[in-house]
């Protein structure tokens, strides 16, 4: 079977049937027209196309039924009011077979597909169907004639030429056109593309019918005129592909033959003109002539167009195949950068947790022997003694909190999640934000806390640390004073389960893009005393609890940090609980 689909393959079998069986008898009917008086075969024999493609389009349980119904309809159709006779029907199983054989072979040997885009298609097309499977028909079919006595035996070769150039024609002209047409796999044009093929089609008919009509009363095969044709039949296999050169055939065939038939045009010659004496033989020779152009124009646009077609086909799985890659560069590069960061990060953490460990026991020492000296000899207060012991002081606790800080830093976070609401936690890391901040100037807390946000799977005294730092962050960004925004709400993830989502804005000083790029890396500050580890610890507590944290900042304005957190259990399994020595960068 054809590996795209064409339209009628999803119709009804007898909705598709119907529409064979009226195809196929006009097509009969229009093949017995173009017959001329006193001929027994039509130069152009369209049912041959019909039956082709119904037969690619059919499976194979329902060839049988539709051979059958092109047995009996093709006399009844061709001779209308007279009973089939044997011969009739013996011409009729002929085409049949003709049909049935280069089906099969399409189907076999070359795996047609309908919108005739590939190039094996189109010379599948033309070599099987058009050259070699009238050949089928033709043979017995003037035999069969000969033998009743309708023609005579030394009119055989002529009478096999007009069956085979028949049956090739009409394969040629319909097969395509209703092959490309129903294709599901071709691509929908544009309205402007539409009006462009109205347009080629148009000119097409004028300019063919132009030349039929002027070209001189005397035959010649070198004429220039009817090529005049061959520029629209390029303009639709380039633009077009199968689809537009087919209609365009399609087009010249008609206006040729018409006038062909009437006299007209180069293609015409008169009795006394070819080597038979009647008309109807002369008409029948101009047709044959007539069929080697179409054969030559038909045959070069539709292997032109599925030129087209491949080629284009190879730029878009080229393209396509050029950003996959880029994808995948990027991708790569993006990995190799976290296993590099996650390594350097899980170095930093094991010195920090060494050097917490080596520096803790000193500086314990240190400051009991500064609480000792106080102790002991009692300096006054404001002498140079008193001082100096006090800075001594101060230093010991700045280096016991970095050295908190760096034990924080290094050690893994494994959170106890329980059910817990959010609003006494976000709460509570205000109000003791708010107790332990020194406040120069006037601030303004405006809460906008939902009550209605469905408890979340948490370890309160770790996101309590977390809300805590953003807390002190914003206060002290707004060392003159201003607003403290803090909201709690919850919101739908497209992604994911629902999340629970809290918000921190301030209006202090903002944030810099440069400092922003780096805004969570360890060890990364712009405080004169800090340790730059509060936010990448922040975000390692958010990431164990399976969420994101995020900030937007605007210079001179201020800065809004948002935290989501998930509202379910669930954990997705390619989310592990990294420690925050393993929290990405901003």
């Amino acid at each position: 079977m054809p590996e795209s689909k064409h339209i009628l393959q999803r119709w009804p079998p007898l909705q598709a049937g119907g529409l064979f069986l009226l195809l196929y008898g006009v097509s009969a009917w229009l093949g017995m027209r173009l017959t001329p008086p006193g001929e027994h075969f039509s130069a152009i024999w369209p049912p041959s196309g019909v039956l082709l493609t119904a037969l690619l389009l059919a499976r194979g349980r329902h060839w049988p039924a539709l051979l059958a119904a092109a047995l009996v309809l093709e006399p009844l159709a061709s001779a209308p009011g007279h009973w089939p006779t044997p011969g009739t029907l013996l011409l009729s199983a002929d085409n049949a077979l003709e049909a049935l054989v280069g089906a099969f072979l399409l189907r076999r040997s070359v795996g047609l597909r309908p919108s005739l885009r590939r190039m094996r298609d189109v010379l599948g097309l033309l070599g099987l169907t058009v050259l070699l499977c009238p050949i089928i028909s033709a043979t017995p079919g003037a035999t069969i004639l000969a033998l009743y006595g309708k023609v005579a035996w030394v009119d055989w070769w002529r009478q096999w030429r007009v069956f085979w150039v028949g049956d090739a024609m009409g394969v040629l002209l319909v097969a395509p056109l209703l092959l490309s047409w129903g294709a599901e796999d071709t691509v929908r044009w544009p309205r402007r593309r539409v009006v462009e093929l109205g347009v080629l089609l148009l000119a097409l008919v004028l300019t063919v019918n132009g030349a039929f009509q002027w070209a001189p009363a005397t035959p010649s095969p070198h004429h220039p005129l009817p090529y005049a044709a061959f520029p629209f039949i390029l303009w639709a296999a380039l633009r077009f592909e199968a689809r537009g050169t087919t209609l365009a055939l399609l087009a010249l065939a008609a206006v040729s033959v018409a006038h062909t038939l009437q006299g007209h045009g180069p293609f015409a010659l008169a009795a006394s003109d070819t080597l038979e004496a009647t008309s109807a033989a002369a008409t029948t020779a101009s047709l044959l002539f007539l069929q080697s152009f179409l054969a030559a124009v038909g045959g070069s646009g539709l292997l032109l167009a599925a030129a087209v077609s491949e080629q284009g086909r190879a730029r878009e799985k080229s393209e396509r195949l050029n950003a996959e890659l880029s994808q995948s560069l990027r991708e790569l590069a993006a990995t190799q950068r976290e296993l590099v960061r996650r390594e350097r990060m899980a170095a930093v953490g094991e010195l920090s947790a060494s050097v917490a460990h080596e520096v803790r026991n000193p500086l314990a020492v240190i400051a009991n022997s500064v609480a000792a000296l106080i102790r002991l000899s009692r300096p006054e207060a404001n002498s140079t003694a008193w001082e100096l012991l006090g800075v001594m002081g101060e230093e010991v606790e700045r280096l016991d909190l970095l050295v908190n800080g760096l034990l924080d830093f290094a050690r893994p976070l494994s959170p106890r999640l329980l059910f817990q609401p959010l609003g006494p936690v976000v709460e509570g890391a205000l109000d003791s934000a708010l107790r332990s901040e020194n406040r120069p100037g006037p601030f303004l807390v405006t809460r906008a806390l939902d009550p209605e946000v469905p408890e979340a799977p948490l370890d309160a005294q770790l996101l309590h640390r977390a809300l805590n730092n953003l807390f002190l962050n914003a206060l002290q960004a707004m060392p003159q004073g201003g607003t403290l925004q803090v909201g709690l709400g919850h919101a739908e993830s497209p992604e994911g389960p629902p999340q629970a989502v809290i918000t921190i804005t301030d209006t202090g000083t903002g944030i810099s893009p440069e400092v922003m790029r780096r805004l969570f890396e360890p060890f990364f500050t712009t405080k004169a005393l800090g340790t730059g580890l509060g936010l990448a610890i922040v975000r390692g507590i958010i990431e164990a609890h399976h969420g994101q944290v995020a900030v937007k900042s605007t210079p001179g304005e201020g800065t809004t940090f948002t935290i989501r957190l998930p509202l379910t259990a669930e954990v997705p399994r390619e989310l592990p609980r990294e420690s925050p020595r393993d929290a990405p960068r901003a």
